[in-house]
């Protein structure tokens, strides 16, 4: 009797593993779309190595924190938001980004010099992608737009893998002879011999990506590639953060700091 239950939990097993190939990468992003869609806020680490743009030979790393509240209204990035970047060491903030909808405030620990972006002032900011950071409904965008351009990008799932200790799924997303910049307003430029491929890990549990490795060259000379490889952990989905502690961009919070105001281009 016991080799029985056995046998019938082996053939279980396969059979959930089956169905869950089943799901192409379409529908592993879909269901990304989806579950972004629950979120109002989060909090999450991030950890970072890159190619230096100034030297194929270096590579980047970063370490960062990032506090976001859900924006329905804001067309630019989707959040509220405040991100801290750490040294080496993971203790010493040396920049942060504040955005409350409004404002962005970028602020240099170092030097103590907050850079404002006003959008109300400015509100030429808006027509373009003017804060570069990745967040999770950045994500959401440039997934629902690899499927509406689904022609320019090619997609495939991978085999599933542990990061982190969490099941995966991997969804590759590849880009030949066009260009795109991440984050809202985006378009494709043509541009021959550039490839670009990117992995997202899919936490199974939350269809949420925990990963993100991309690398991108030219076909006459694939050595010479830049490389991208983010970690996103200690998630929590939904906390309640507090928004004069975290989003706060009054002038009257950055005492001690040279405040210099940016205008669009």
């Amino acid at each position: 009797m016991r080799g029985y239950k056995i046998i019938f939990l082996v053939l279980a097993m396969n059979l959930f593993s089956s169905c869950n190939k089943s799901e192409t990468a379409h529908e592993i992003l879909q269901m990304t779309i989806a579950s972004i869609d629950a979120i109002e806020t989060i909090y999450y680490k991030q950890e970072m190595a890159r190619t230096n743009p100034q030297s194929f030979n270096d590579t980047i790393f970063r370490f960062r924190e990032m506090y976001f509240a859900r924006l329905l209204c804001d067309s630019i990035v989707g959040v509220k938001g405040h991100w801290y970047m750490y040294v080496n060491d993971k203790i010493n903030v040396i920049f942060e980004d504040i955005y409350d909808g409004n404002r962005l405030i970028r602020k240099n620990n170092k030097d103590s010099v907050a850079r404002i972006y006003d959008l109300s002032k400015y509100p030429d900011f808006k027509t373009y992608h003017f804060w570069s950071h990745n967040t999770l409904y950045g994500i959401q965008y440039e997934f629902k737009h690899m499927l509406y351009q689904c022609d320019s990008y090619s997609l495939s799932r991978l085999n599933d893998t542990v990061i982190l200790e969490k099941p995966c799924y991997q969804v590759s997303v590849k880009l030949e002879g066009k260009t795109t910049l991440p984050g809202f307003f985006t378009s494709l430029e043509d541009s021959e011999g550039i490839v670009s491929e990117t992995i997202y890990a899919i936490d199974k549990k939350t269809y949420y990506p925990i990963r993100m490795k991309g690398v991108s060259y030219t076909t006459d000379h694939p050595e010479q590639n830049m490389f991208i490889d983010q970690k996103y952990y200690d998630i929590d989905f939904n906390p309640k953060i507090d928004e004069v502690e975290y989003f706060e961009t009054s002038n009257q919070s950055l005492k001690g700091f040279e405040i210099r105001e940016i205008r669009p281009k």
